[in-house]
């Protein structure tokens, strides 16, 4: 599967609390000037029982010239428990098949699930990660694998690497996120050890000064260039190492939101632009 990606994409966590339907925010993203969403799959979900058709999701994108770069959803992928992980695949594959028909290319894998777990070794993650792959082949989206830094497993870029690494695989990409990489301080030093292909996607975003980074929680977010995050570091890093694709405004500040959906918009793109061009 081919997708044209544009340079800047806007996660609809950022105007979650807006009040707007799907099909508003696909045509507030295009009229602002994005050139991708990355849509979560409950709203799908909810688009689809009350509002309309995958098909017609489909062509409210492609008449707002919109791609959809990834799709963020929460399988238990890497639980332990064999039951649950087989029920957790047949999940993905039914996000993935949806993934499939929005010509949108990856899908989010992060820890969900295993956030409070610290036994769980990193070649048993890759089995199971391998699992997954196996499971949604058939559908030709590839997931994306996500660390969060509030996890205790896959709460690194240290321990995301070391799976990439276990796995072997040239295909296997990982989504990048500037908050969950100012939770682990050899984050950015690893960044630049990494293949640019090696990245499929990129969140950005930033974070305020704290006594502790590791207690800042994911409302705290903030607009790119207002926080204290080296972020010129973080850009010109992915660009030494040859990453070309995406970078999306990922926030879940609901101060922001108070101003609407419109003004976080155009605040987090003009605030990406300036960083980037």
């Amino acid at each position: 599967m081919s997708c044209e990606i544009a340079a800047y994409c806007l996660n609809t966590s950022s105007i979650r609390n807006c009040g707007l339907g799907l099909q508003e925010k696909i045509e507030l993203v295009a009229r602002v000037g994005y050139g991708a969403i990355e849509l979560w799959i409950d709203e799908i979900e909810t688009y689809l029982t009350k509002e309309g058709t995958l098909s017609e999701l489909r062509a409210i994108l492609n008449q707002n010239a919109i791609n959809v770069p990834n799709l963020i959803a929460f399988f238990n992928w890497a639980i332990p428990d064999a039951q649950q992980r087989e029920k957790a695949l047949k999940e993905a594959i039914n996000v993935f098949e949806i993934a499939q028909t929005l010509a949108c290319p990856y899908v989010a894998a992060p820890p969900a699930g295993i956030g409070d777990r610290e036994d769980i070794p990193p070649v048993d993650l890759a089995g199971y990660y391998q699992d997954l792959l196996e499971a949604t082949q058939k559908t030709n989206v590839k997931p994306l694998l996500e660390f969060w830094g509030h996890s205790k497993t896959l709460g690194s870029l240290r321990e995301t690497m070391e799976v990439l690494n276990i796995l072997g695989n040239p295909e296997v990409r990982l989504l990048g996120d500037v908050f969950h990489m100012a939770k682990t301080e050899d984050s950015l030093e690893l960044l630049g050890k990494l293949d640019g292909t090696q990245a499929g996607l990129f969140h950005i975003n930033d974070y305020p000064n704290a006594p502790d980074i590791r207690q800042l929680t994911d409302d705290q977010r903030l607009y790119p260039g207002d926080g204290v995050a080296p972020l010129q570091k973080i850009i010109d890093t992915l660009k030494r190492i040859g990453y070309t694709g995406m970078y999306s405004l990922e926030l879940f500040n609901e101060k922001y939101e108070e101003a609407g959906a419109m003004h976080v918009a155009e605040t987090g793109l003009a605030k990406m632009k300036q960083l980037l061009e």
